[in-house]
């Protein structure tokens, strides 16, 4: 999501980056003061390699997108598909962050033309050209959608979430 919405910050090395989350879990904490995000905000947007891991605080967004437990050792990480990961995917305040920056991107790099968005978004999310029945939907529904609802649709596709 941050790479295809521009927002990715690719800075390689350095301290783990804690990132902003809610209050409540960041109460539960032993020591909530040691929870102290980079007044950076560009830091948040760096690889998930980069985020700091608390044995005893989970990522929700990891979380839900099967995050090893910290507790023993990963060999092999696990993968599923479930309900809670599409409900992220079109609820969670990161994925709308993302969508929002990508319809930035698309509004900058293509101009005002929604023909040009829709093929720079399927380039960007899905690393192909629309076929013509997608450019037609995508061109019908910019007509009368939000263009932030295509752009949260797009970091939706199958082809954006799955590895064929």
């Amino acid at each position: 999501m941050l790479s295809a919405s521009g927002s990715l910050n690719e800075k390689a090395g350095g301290p783990s980056i804690m990132v902003p989350i809610d209050q409540g879990l960041v109460k539960a904490l032993y020591k909530p003061s040691q929870w102290a995000p980079p007044k950076d905000a560009s830091e948040y947007n760096r690889r998930s390699v980069y985020l700091i891991a608390k044995r005893n605080l989970h990522l929700p967004f990891m979380e839900v997108f099967d995050a090893p437990d910290f507790l023993a050792s990963c060999p092999r990480r696990e993968s599923s598909t479930h309900a809670p990961q599409a409900l992220e995917l079109l609820n969670g305040d990161l994925s709308n962050q993302q969508a929002d920056a990508l319809m930035g991107r698309l509004e900058k790099e293509a101009g005002s033309d929604p023909g040009k968005q829709v093929d720079l978004a399927y380039r960007l999310v899905s690393g192909r050209a629309p076929n013509p029945k997608e450019l037609q939907q995508s061109l019908a529904f910019l007509k009368t959608g939000s263009r932030r609802e295509f752009a949260l649709a797009m970091l939706n596709l199958n082809a954006f979430l799955y590895v064929n």
